[in-house]
C-alpha cells in the first residue's frame, strides 16, 4: 500500500462518503423546500392586501437569501424552478413586492 504524508486512501473515502451524504441531504430538502414555497405562495394567493402577505413575502425573502448563497457562493446545483424563484425575487423591494403580488393574486406568476 501507498504511504503517502499527504494523501490516505481512507480518509479519502472518508471524505468522498461525507460529501456523498450532503449531496443525498440536498436532494432531500430542495423538494420540501419547493413545496414550502408552493404553500407561501398559495397563502399570498389568498391575500387581499400586500400588508396582510408581508409576513409571507419576509420567509420568500429568508428562503430566497439562502438559496442564492448556495447557488451563488457555493455554485450548488439545484433544481430550475428553485433557480427561476432565486432570480425572479432576487430583489423585494417594495415595488416588486407590488409587483409580485399582484401577479401572484392574479395567477400570472406561480410557482
Amino acid at each position: 500500500m501507498l504511504k503517502d504524508k499527504f494523501i490516505d486512501l481512507q480518509e479519502l473515502k472518508i471524505e468522498l462518503h461525507d460529501m456523498c451524504q450532503l449531496a443525498s441531504n440536498l436532494n432531500t430538502h430542495f423538494p420540501l423546500l419547493s413545496q414550502k414555497l408552493a404553500y407561501i405562495f398559495s397563502k399570498i394567493k389568498e391575500c387581499q392586501t400586500i400588508q396582510e402577505a408581508d409576513s409571507y413575502f419576509e420567509f420568500l425573502e429568508t428562503i430566497k437569501d439562502g438559496l442564492a448563497s448556495l447557488l451563488y457562493e457555493y455554485h450548488i446545483g439545484m433544481p430550475d424552478r428553485l433557480i427561476r424563484f432565486v432570480h425572479d425575487f432576487d430583489t423585494l423591494e417594495p415595488i416588486y413586492k407590488e409587483y409580485y403580488f399582484k401577479k401572484i393574486i392574479s395567477g400570472e406568476y406561480s410557482f
